[in-house]
């Protein structure tokens, strides 16, 4: 096969329901979708049935929610779907199960917090248990695979946020930044003599016709 000149990257849908109270949850906490991430995972397989969009095959991480949202897609869309140990999402150590609110109150949570969310800067003394080069040594791996062609022309990669918005990174994608997505988002990212260039990053399912990613918040 010959190699991928486009790549597509989805975030896993909702795990918590209206009434539920929102935490971090990363590789240690295995949450199932609920609903609207079912419904999330649907309107993603309508989106990418076109014929410049529809994955040649898909590449996801081991957790339920992420599996879920693959399942879906690969029944719909009618390929294979794949594990890769490398799309596992971050261990967010001591911030996980906590509220966003809850990391704010922790000694230099709120400062922490911040830069992670809009510089991808790992805290300090949070604990977490993956490393930054760790991450994007195991993404660079999944990279590596999918593009020596063995899951068609245009992969689908499912992931977290925390993993997903390192690939334009390790890719040398040009189109701006920082490269944050929702839950059940779509991004994709082109190649072509120059080298790859972000299409369109962190687009809901709904947005018929994205614009080309001109950077700014996720």
């Amino acid at each position: 096969m010959s190699a991928p000149t486009t790549l597509l990257f989805a975030r896993h849908g909702n795990t918590f329901a209206p009434g539920d109270k929102v935490v971090w949850v990363g590789r240690g906490t295995d949450l199932p979708l609920v609903q609207r991430g079912y419904e999330q995972a649907e309107a993603a397989a309508r989106f990418l049935a076109g014929p410049d969009l529809a994955p040649s095959g898909i590449v996801c991480g081991r957790l339920q929610r992420v599996r879920a949202f693959a399942d879906i897609l690969g029944a719909r869309l009618g390929v294979a779907v794949r594990f890769d140990p490398g799309l596992d999402e971050i261990d967010y150590g001591a911030w996980e199960g906590l509220s966003s609110d809850e990391i704010r109150a922790l000694p230099g949570g709120a400062a922490a917090m911040e830069e992670w969310r809009h510089h991808d800067r790992w805290p300090e003394n949070a604990g977490w248990g993956s490393s930054r080069d760790d991450v994007l040594a195991a993404l660079k791996g999944v990279l590596d695979g999918v593009l020596t062609g063995g899951d068609g022309a245009r992969p689908l990669l499912i992931s977290s946020n925390g993993v997903l918005r390192f690939a334009p990174l390790i890719l040398a994608a040009t189109g701006g930044g920082p490269y944050q997505m929702a839950t059940g988002t779509l991004s994709a990212v082109d190649r072509d003599a120059r080298g790859w260039t972000v299409r369109f990053w962190g687009v809901a399912p709904d947005e018929k016709s994205p614009a080309p990613h001109k950077g700014g918040a996720g």
